[in-house]
């Protein structure tokens, strides 16, 4: 999700959409158009087609509501929270590291569902005060007869606080990474003592509600109606997808657990590299290319002004300078900044430089001590240091950095 579109900021946290997400808005609209024509034959297309717009940006907006819940209370354990982003299956806030206890988990995960519910119960609540103040004595033949009677605003509301309920309870389903897979895997690491084990526990149950997800897509899709989801080729279809999506997901958490053990006692100085190819600051780009990014397979280096570490200079960043102006242009001229680098400390974890790698898109983080660079460390000097391990069945002790 990393070219995800940046939307809003809201106590700290940013939001963003996911390209996917357009293709299920769209489709919720559409739904949306047709269930509005159905319970209002009156309206007129125009008006259907803005209250189903307006009731998707509402729904989203839900969807916002109920990961912010989980962003302030990750917040209020000190864990740092990159962003949420809405995607075709939903919104995730991306935490950027476990909690720091079994309870803290717990709540992080609970306060999710909870606010839907509370915030579809509300909206019920509003609909029932709305009615009564505007069709206060009015006699109905049946719900489908009382709704057909509202205006637009409780329309929209009667669609929309069964939904938030819906969506509060779908999440508590002990399915890995779903809100009430992290509620179950919070009660394991409470019993075991070990969030590792409840970490593998708790995915390989989520792979297993997955692959039930994706059993019950295609009995709905053969006309078969499963309690709760229904039948129709369409729906079976959808939650085909949220199964494969739910199996995929819990894969990857339980691959990066596995990763994260591996890694458990690895320092940044474990790993680095403490000698390498380096540039002036005043090289000429053509130099560069035909010296460093030609013959070498590094796709970045860093860059000195004497013996001052100043910033990094990356095959990318030779694609804004046109061809004719490598001979008038530095490595100064594109270099990055240090001031504007991610880096890590020869103390620093290996698995978080593994995760800041991910984040910033980077193969490289420059390894800085008090100012002065003194290594860097590679993803795929990790990734080789992952392949040893697992080769060795565990046994293989740290490396030794090494010294030019």
């Amino acid at each position: 999700m990393r070219n995800a579109i940046r939307i809003g900021k809201l106590f700290g946290v940013e939001f963003r959409l996911d390209s996917s997400w357009l293709f299920i808005f769209a489709l919720v609209i559409w739904s949306l158009v047709s269930v509005f024509s159905r319970w209002h034959p009156d309206w007129t297309i125009a008006t259907g087609i803005i209250v189903a717009i307006l009731a998707a940006l509402a729904f989203f907006g839900s969807v916002l509501f109920h990961e912010l819940a989980h962003s302030l209370v990750a917040r209020i354990y000190g864990i740092p929270v990159r962003d949420i982003t809405l995607h075709m299956f939903g919104g995730v806030s991306n935490i950027e590291r476990e909690p720091p206890t079994p309870g803290a988990e717990f709540l992080i995960a609970i306060v999710g569902p909870i606010s839907s519910v509370l915030l579809g119960i509300g909206m019920l609540v509003l609909v029932a005060f709305l009615t009564g103040v505007t069709m206060h004595g009015a006699q109905f033949e049946s719900a489908e007869d009382a709704v057909a009677h509202m205006g637009p605003l409780t329309t929209l509301l009667v669609w929309l606080g069964p939904v938030n309920i819906m969506v509060g309870l779908f999440n508590l389903i002990p399915g890995f990474p779903l809100d009430g897979g992290r509620i179950l895997r919070s009660i394991l690491w409470k019993a075991t003592g070990n969030l590792q084990r409840a970490t593998r526990w708790s995915t390989t149950i989520g792979q297993l509600v997955g692959w039930a997800f994706i059993v019950m897509g295609i009995f709905m899709a053969f006309g078969y109606r499963v309690p709760f989801f229904g039948t129709g080729v369409g729906g079976g279809i959808w939650l085909g997808l949220i199964g494969l999506f739910l199996r995929n997901a819990a894969m990857q958490h339980q691959v990066g657990a596995a990763v994260e053990g591996a890694l458990s006692g690895v320092h940044v100085g474990d790993v680095m590299r403490t000698n390498g190819p380096w540039v002036s600051a005043s090289i000429s780009l053509r130099t560069l290319v035909n010296e460093f990014f030609i013959h070498r397979e590094d796709e970045a280096y860093p860059v000195f002004d004497g013996t001052q570490f100043v910033g990094v200079v990356a095959f990318e960043d030779m694609r804004r300078i046109p061809v004719e102006a490598w001979d008038l242009r530095t490595a100064r001229d594109v270099m990055t900044k240090v001031t504007d680098l991610v880096t890590v400390k020869p103390t620093d974890d290996a698995f978080e430089a593994l995760r800041l790698l991910g984040n910033a898109a980077v193969r490289q983080l420059p390894v800085l001590y008090e100012g002065a660079l003194v290594g860097v460390v590679y993803q795929n000097d990790i990734a080789r240091w992952l392949e040893l391990h697992s080769r060795t069945g565990g046994r293989m002790a740290p490396p030794r950095p090494r010294h030019a």
